[in-house]
């Protein structure tokens, strides 16, 4: 089969088969692009031409860009991904999987701000027009939930049960999950959604339809991942928190945060919606000051 082709089919199968989100596929489309674009320049136009020695040169060549661990590691699940589907469907004469050794992930050390900057972050958001109402509510219900950035900006109206305190959103592999609200993000929704059609100026409201998402921007649409970042990040530099932390760090620190409280692990890799507990386990490293104060006040010996 022709490499082109082998590409063409594969994406169909896990969009239409697999049924993974439209940015699992798009990531796995440049990663493998980029790579049949290396194996064209090496005369190899088909899948029955693939070898592990085309494959190994192909990593030294991204050698050159100099990519972090995690990158290196997403582009491996998206080639032995491509390269299983070919073995299965008989597209390859060779069994690539079986000779090529995946890189160990290496932890990295997870910002997240301590109880008393989370309190300042939020203190310091004064709900002085819509916008900074909108503002103060997204960050606490990240803190609130625990919930993956694009969670939240996938929020809509319509699944969320505050009578429940409960709202509905997709996460990784578009699973449904539920994300449980504390009252203190709860008064704050309720709040917003009094003066959530208010954010979208006048000008715009008569121009464009608003959408039913939670979060909108002036123009009334979704407001985006990158959006909300930037709110993160310049909401952190007004109350004066120097730390580097993102979105995701606001979940990191929900999470560090219920631990610290005595929270088990497995309840926490449930709030977080994460498959394996493995993922969770990075939290527990974190912890060390609690482990301490636990060791001296349990221990027969510890005095």
């Amino acid at each position: 089969m022709n490499i082109d082709d082998g590409l063409e089919v594969y994406l169909k199968y896990v969009k239409y088969e697999k049924n993974l989100s439209a940015n699992t596929v798009n990531a796995y489309s440049k990663d493998l692009l980029h790579f049949i674009n290396y194996l064209k320049n090496l005369g190899i136009l088909k899948t029955s031409d693939l070898s592990l020695d085309a494959f190994r040169k192909y990593l030294r060549y991204l050698d050159n860009f100099k990519y972090s661990n995690r990158t290196i590691i997403r582009k491996y699940s998206s080639y032995m991904n491509f390269f299983r589907f070919l073995e299965d469907n008989q597209y390859t004469n060779i069994q690539l999987t079986q000779l090529i050794k995946v890189p160990k992930k290496h932890h990295r050390f997870y910002f997240f701000l301590s109880q008393k900057e989370i309190e300042t972050l939020l203190e310091s958001m004064k709900p002085v027009d819509c916008a900074s109402i909108r503002n103060r509510t997204l960050i606490e219900l990240i803190y609130s939930t625990g919930a993956r950035v694009s969670e939240v900006s996938g929020i809509l109206l319509k699944d969320m049960d505050l009578k429940n305190r409960e709202i509905s959103v997709t996460g990784k592999g578009r699973k449904q999950r539920i994300l449980y609200v504390n009252q203190s993000a709860l008064k704050w929704i309720e709040i917003y959604l009094k003066v959530r059609d208010k954010i979208v100026s006048s000008k715009n409201r008569d121009k464009y339809a608003i959408d039913d998402y939670l979060f909108l921007n002036k123009f009334g649409k979704k407001l985006s991942v990158r959006s909300i970042g930037t709110i993160v990040k310049e909401s952190l530099k007004k109350a004066g928190i120097e730390k580097n932390i993102t979105p995701h760090g606001i979940r990191h620190t929900f999470a560090t945060h219920l631990l610290q409280e005595g929270a088990g692990i497995r309840e926490i890799q449930e709030l977080l919606g994460h498959k394996n507990i493995s993922t969770t386990q990075i939290y527990t490293h974190l912890n060390v000051k609690k482990l301490k104060k636990d060791y001296d006040s349990f221990h027969p010996r510890a005095g």
